[in-house]
């Protein structure tokens, strides 16, 4: 199909598919100044940023709430709610300096007691923090030194203090409205301190906030330092990414939410629209194999899968060259990256071949290989959006040296029980956070799930020694020292080869070129929308 029908049908979809949209084509001044996103998620349950643990549900809390430390899509650090940050020779504490000029949404002041209130709810397990209580590291407590300074103290050192500032998940709080609303409607109706304030939310259609005019502290990435030009904006639930990619080209949002490939390939090339690709800092796209049972359970078979598979040449093929290929458990964009992991396990079919004979497995009936009468075939369970296409291609490839994988799209709750039931051979995973500290979420011990609590180390990796190595690596507050100690910690992770990286996990975005200004938010996976200007 060309690019001119394929946007024919795309308009004629919409027509049928979409509620009426809530900015009409036009040159009005309301228009002008809103901007529609199209989110892919059209199930949020919170936007509460000491719970969440969705960069769905972040896309918008990231318009609503400052952090303390400032940070785009580069991910250096800057001044943001706090001017200054001084941390202890010990590691165990960090002072704050606050800015003095900033309010919330609801007129409450900005100072350390917010900060304070901010921290001590996200410790408190009825807050039911996802995301925050792993950012707020070892917390102690806070102590409010002054109005506009505070010391945040930690039961032990902790390297990761600063930069966990910036994560949108330690953005303050109004006190205030939490303690009038309560969590549950705060959750629903938040209020923060950025540059957007809160109106509606429509479950299953739209979320609206508006500009908030007294905004006059913008982090230094900004060019716009007072209120934003934007009014509004709008973001509107459309899961399905045609529907989205026809929503754009028919005017009725401005930009969307991971879009296709072959989409971002033509809007490139196309007049009035333009896009861009942010690299997910954090754990890349990857595969947790099963070494517990099964197939996977020998070293040796786990290298002859990753050797088996030439991960630029996937990436060439299913992304047009647009998404690189990753090689270790940390994007190259992250902090802590180590450069070794690239000369691990490099695309070698005849070694792959000669690993599994070592382990047993020899060619049988169909190319697929037999060991004691059983064969080399495993499950691969592909939930969307982690890309099933992508599975498909790795069956295929895998095939060729005598893999016969089982490949199933499924549900979150079916990925659930598969884990739980530890019934699986292969399971996709990413994980979106710019700090080495978050490899324990998928490697530490600690993190191995059991009946009733679902944490991420499917692969079941139990090495005392990394453990140790993470431990160390939060405790140390130099740079140099602490990507030292990660570097060791990603050595053993390829060593163990219950990892198999695939490629960058990225933020395609298409967006509509009469608006300008769009800045990826720290980590490249959410967009912020500050800085848009029509023209």
């Amino acid at each position: 199909m060309s690019a001119k029908r394929a946007s024919v049908s795309r308009r004629a979809v919409v027509g049928g598919l979409l509620a009426a949209p809530m900015v009409h084509r036009g040159a009005s001044a309301q228009a002008a100044n809103t901007v529609t996103w199209g989110e892919d998620d059209a199930s949020p349950r919170t936007y509460d940023p000491r719970v969440t643990s969705s960069r769905h549900e972040y896309q918008v809390i990231g318009q609503m709430f400052d952090t303390l430390v400032a940070s785009d899509g580069t991910n250096k650090l800057s001044p943001g709610l706090a001017t200054a940050w001084q941390a202890a020779p010990d590691g165990k504490s960090v002072t704050l300096k606050l800015r003095t000029d900033v309010g919330f949404h609801d007129g409450t002041p900005f100072d350390a007691e917010a900060v304070k209130f901010t921290f001590d709810t996200i410790a408190d397990p009825k807050t039911a923090s996802e995301g925050a209580v792993t950012q707020l590291g070892p917390y102690a407590g806070s102590t409010v030194i002054d109005s506009q300074t505070i010391r945040i103290d930690y039961t032990q050192p902790f390297g990761a203090a600063v930069a966990s500032f910036a994560e949108g998940t330690l953005a303050p709080v109004s006190p205030t409205a939490v303690k009038r609303m309560g969590n549950q409607d705060f959750a629903r109706a938040p209020v923060g301190a950025g540059p957007f304030k809160f109106v509606s939310w429509e479950p299953g259609r739209q979320v609206v906030l508006e500009r908030f005019d007294k905004y006059n502290w913008a982090p230094g990435f900004f060019a716009n330092k007072g209120a934003s030009k934007v009014q509004r904006v709008v973001t509107r639930f459309i899961p399905d990414a045609s529907t989205r990619v026809a929503a754009l080209e028919a005017g009725e949002i401005d930009i969307s939410d991971i879009t296709p490939i072959l989409d971002m390939k033509r809007l490139k090339d196309t007049r009035g629209y333009a896009t861009m690709i942010g690299n997910a800092a954090g754990i890349p796209f990857g595969l947790e194999l099963n070494g517990s049972k099964g197939i996977f359970s020998d070293v040796r078979v786990r290298r002859a899968f990753a050797m088996a598979i030439d991960r630029k040449a996937l990436s060439e093929n299913l992304f047009f060259g647009l998404i690189d290929p990753a090689y270790g458990p940390l994007s190259s964009d992250t902090p802590g990256y180590w450069k070794g992991v690239e000369d691990y396990y490099k695309p070698d079919p005849r070694a792959a071949a000669a690993l599994l004979d070592q382990a047993g497995w020899k060619p049988g009936p169909g190319g697929i290989r037999v060991k004691d009468g059983q064969r080399l075939s495993g499950f691969y369970g592909a939930p969307p959006p982690l890309e099933p296409d992508t599975a498909v291609e790795i069956q295929a490839v895998a095939k060729r040296v005598g893999f016969d994988l089982k490949v199933e799209t499924i549900t979150f709750a079916r990925n659930q029980q598969l884990v739980f039931d530890n019934a699986f051979d292969i399971l996709p995973v990413r994980w979106i956070q710019a700090d080495p500290m978050c490899l324990e979420n998928l490697f530490h011990s600690s993190n191995i799930p059991s009946p009733g609590k679902y944490r991420y180390n499917w692969m079941q990796l139990n090495d005392p020694k990394l453990d140790a190595l993470f431990a160390e690596g939060r405790a140390i507050t130099d740079p140099e020292k602490r990507n030292a100690v990660y570097a060791d910690a990603q050595k053993i992770i390829m060593d163990s080869a219950l990892w198999f990286p695939v490629h960058n996990q990225v933020q395609t975005v298409a967006y509509r070129s009469a608006k300008k200004g769009y800045h990826f938010a720290r980590a490249s996976w959410v967009v912020l929308f500050h800085d848009v200007v029509s023209g």
